[in-house]
C-alpha cells in the first residue's frame, strides 16, 4: 500500500524542495549534481526564521537530514527529522531536470518490518 505523504518539486535557483506535512526542506543545486552524477550523500537543509525581541528577523539554515542513492541505483532514499522516505530515481531525476513538475515521496519502511 503506497500512500503519498510528501512531494518533491523543483524551485527557484534549481534547488529541489521537499514538502512533508507542514515542513519545507531543500537540496541545493550543487548537491543535486553530486547526488545524481557521483552517487554521494548530500545534505538536506531547512531554513528557520526567528523574530527577536527588538523585532529583527533572523534566519538560519540547518542540516536536517541527507539523501542518497540506494545500493541498487534505482531509488533515492531521503532521511530527515520528519521521517524516512523513498522516491524512484527516474522520478527524482525528472523533477531535478525540470521534465516533471513534481513527484511523490513514499514512506521508507526498514527491511524486516511488516
Amino acid at each position: 500500500m503506497n500512500e503519498e505523504i510528501g512531494t518533491l518539486r523543483l524551485g527557484a535557483g534549481d534547488n529541489l524542495h521537499l514538502i512533508v506535512g507542514g515542513e519545507h526542506y531543500r537540496i541545493a543545486e550543487d548537491d543535486l549534481r553530486t547526488l545524481l552524477f557521483h552517487g554521494h550523500l548530500v545534505p538536506i537543509t531547512m531554513t528557520v526564521a526567528e523574530e527577536r525581541e527588538d523585532g529583527a528577523i533572523v534566519s538560519e539554515t540547518a542540516i536536517v537530514g541527507y539523501a542518497a542513492v540506494n545500493a541498487a541505483g534505482r531509488a533515492v532514499k531521503i532521511f530527515t527529522v520528519a521521517g524516512h522516505f523513498i522516491v524512484p530515481l527516474v522520478s527524482f531525476r525528472r523533477v531535478a531536470t525540470g521534465e516533471a513538475v513534481s513527484a511523490p515521496l513514499f514512506p521508507l519502511i526498514p527491511e524486516g518490518y511488516p
